[in-house]
């Protein structure tokens, strides 16, 4: 490496990125400038800064990132799918919105502390831990010595579990809402209960995933966001459903468009928009069948709890559901009241059992 670089600027996307060598020869990048003449004026200063450090001198403090400017190069450098970039974008822009541009070392945890009561109840926990993700990113780039949301404890709010988790009642519920439903979506409520699916799992369901011969329906891929990505393999999410004869029933009157591979298509034959299906039609049909408001993943709800009430066990069911045991338990574990009843037969049966056997053999 010379003794006195230039760095570089490079494109892309949209966006213009900087790179350079710290004083230790580490490369260092810096992305999310909106033209060529930023990033070259910002990495001609990086580079005064790493030649002053060499020096022994200490950094300007105008090299101190805002919060808009670390969440922008936060954003450009993480390396995750685009559907995610864009949960955090729009999670981060809590963050930024209050303290955008307010240099990342003046932020004080009281400010923080008292700036995270302020967040949406249902989504404080996420947007909160989002941004500390960015603070810790800023640690480790040596922007700030120390997290200052470190001591600031994030708790989960316990919503009122009625409210967020309501599974049916019954499949008597959920045939009337598919009743109110347009022929070509009629199927999906039922299919939705009966298989224990995501949403975004069932709307990327292509007819090859479905094999009605040995009754199984294959997760290979999610839609959400406007996206579709794959399953990995070693992710619970890929997975085999098993469908009972209630799924295998409606999937058969299910009408099949020749212009479409999916399964569950939008009215134009392409993928079905969550915030399409439950405004104009989800909420609407739950309102004609005289049903109490919920979402649409009351239908994974159900299939749980039904599945609880069935005594399926926890690992099975966790199978299915494409998630884990401890998960299931802490989610759905409480949802169905007569679930101690059932254990109880259980084990009243086996003492039964138990007791006849003694029986025979005297």
């Amino acid at each position: 490496m010379p003794a006195r670089q230039r760095g570089q600027t490079v494109k892309r996307g949209s966006t213009w990125s900087a790179r350079y060598y710290d004083e230790t020869g580490v490369r260092r990048f810096r992305g999310g400038f909106a033209t060529k003449s930023e990033a070259r004026e910002w990495v001609d200063r990086k580079v005064d800064e790493v030649e002053a450090l060499r020096k022994g001198e200490r950094p300007s403090r105008v090299e101190i990132p805002t919060v808009a400017e670390l969440v922008e190069h936060f954003l450009s450098t993480h390396e995750v799918d685009p559907a995610t970039t864009d949960k955090l974008r729009y999670e981060l822009k809590h963050a930024t919105r209050e303290f955008g541009e307010k240099l990342i070392d003046e932020l004080r945890t009281a400010d923080l502390a008292e700036w995270r009561l302020t967040l949406p109840a249902r989504s404080r926990h996420q947007l909160f831990r989002s941004f500390r993700q960015v603070l810790e990113q800023a640690v480790t780039w040596e922007f700030i010595e120390r997290n200052p949301t470190d001591r600031i404890r994030n708790r989960r709010v316990k919503l009122d579990e009625d409210r967020e988790i309501r599974p049916f009642a019954c499949w008597d519920e959920v045939e009337a809402i598919s009743a109110e439903l347009i022929p070509i979506y009629r199927a999906l409520p039922i299919f939705l209960v009966g298989t224990g699916m995501r949403p975004e799992e069932a709307l990327a369901l292509e007819w090859k995933d479905i094999d009605k011969t040995n009754a199984i329906a294959s997760v290979e891929r999610v839609h959400s966001q406007g996206r579709t990505k794959p399953c990995k393999k070693s992710d619970r999410q890929r997975r085999r459903v098993p469908l009972r004869a209630k799924v295998l029933e409606v999937i058969e009157l299910h009408p099949r468009r020749i212009d479409s591979r999916l399964v569950f298509p939008g009215h134009d034959g392409d993928y079905l928009k969550q915030v399409t299906f439950r405004m104009r039609h989800w909420g609407p049909a739950l309102r004609a069948a005289g049903i109490d408001h919920r979402g649409v993943y009351a239908c994974r709800h159900s299939f749980a709890a039904w599945s609880i009430a069935a005594g399926v066990q926890l690992f099975y069911l966790s199978r299915i559901m494409g998630t884990s045991i401890t998960q299931i338990d802490a989610t759905y574990g409480h949802l169905v009241p007569d679930s101690e009843e059932y254990l109880r037969g259980l084990l009243d049966v086996y003492d039964v059992r138990d007791d006849e056997a003694e029986e025979a053999v005297r």
